[in-house]
């Protein structure tokens, strides 16, 4: 299993981080989770051809995580796409995504059709994905917001989405290899909805993940000090960057 970051950064402009994105491959086949704006072509330059990915999990409707979407679906419309590409989310996407056909129409539907499968926003949640489990649990945000544990070849990878404090990640995250979490917050300044260092290294003690790659930093947070204070876990931890890539040994 092999995750690569399409976007580490937030919706504020950023010369080298873009809004959130990642591309998950497994069993020889790759995902979008995620999509924010630019994700299509960091794609592309990471070395992935957008047009061979099986599907996408979207964490929540939010358009720094979203923003690509339109233009994703009309690439593999123009491209001549006939297989489906499915899209797992938190209940209301299909709405969400209702809307925007109704301003693109047919031009966001390839012809293999977009099968949307809706996960609970009330509790645990699954889904397989054809090579890959999906789990998930509500997060602490809006927008059908989920955490996404996604399981393969004796491994798991663990993404926070966007969250403030959250009991139900640190029970996804538990032994998980990687947890890849947002800190959109600093301990100074914490913003509702989202995480500050400090809430992750709570998190982290409980969890115990492997190693954490922090994302979706918002100006004013400090990355030394956001990581220092993760660190303090005991657990390898790191600032992500655009395409940073991690792998099972």
């Amino acid at each position: 299993m092999e995750l690569v970051i399409l976007g580490s950064g937030t919706t504020y402009p950023d010369a080298e981080r873009g809004p959130a994105g990642l591309w998950l491959r497994a069993a020889g086949r790759s995902w979008l989770i995620d999509g924010g704006s630019g994700t299509l072509q960091r794609c592309a330059r990471a070395g992935g051809d957008p047009l061979t990915f099986c599907g996408g999990v979207f964490s929540h409707r939010h358009a720094d995580h979203t923003g690509d979407l339109v233009p994703w679906l009309f690439t593999h419309r123009v491209a001549g796409r006939t297989e489906p590409w499915p899209i797992w989310a938190g209940r209301g996407f299909q709405a969400f995504f209702d809307k925007l056909t109704g301003v693109y129409g047919d031009w966001i539907r390839p012809a293999g059709g977009v099968p949307i499968t809706e996960l609970s926003l009330e509790g645990a949640d699954a889904a397989d994905l054809g090579g890959v489990r999906l789990l998930t649990r509500p997060a602490n945000h809006s927008a059908g917001a989920l955490h996404l544990r996604f399981e393969a070849d004796g491994a798991a990878i663990v993404f926070s989405g966007d969250t403030g404090p959250s009991d139900a990640l640190a029970e996804l995250a538990t032994g998980a290899d990687l947890l890849v979490t947002e800190c959109a917050g600093s301990d100074e300044a914490p913003i509702e909805g989202h995480l500050s260092p400090t809430d992750i290294r709570r998190i982290a003690e409980q969890a115990r993940p492997k190693e954490i790659w922090l994302t979706h930093l918002y100006p004013g947070v400090s990355s030394p000090v956001a990581v220092a204070t993760v660190a303090a876990s005991g657990i390898p931890t790191r600032h992500a960057a655009d395409f940073d890539r991690w792998s099972t040994p």
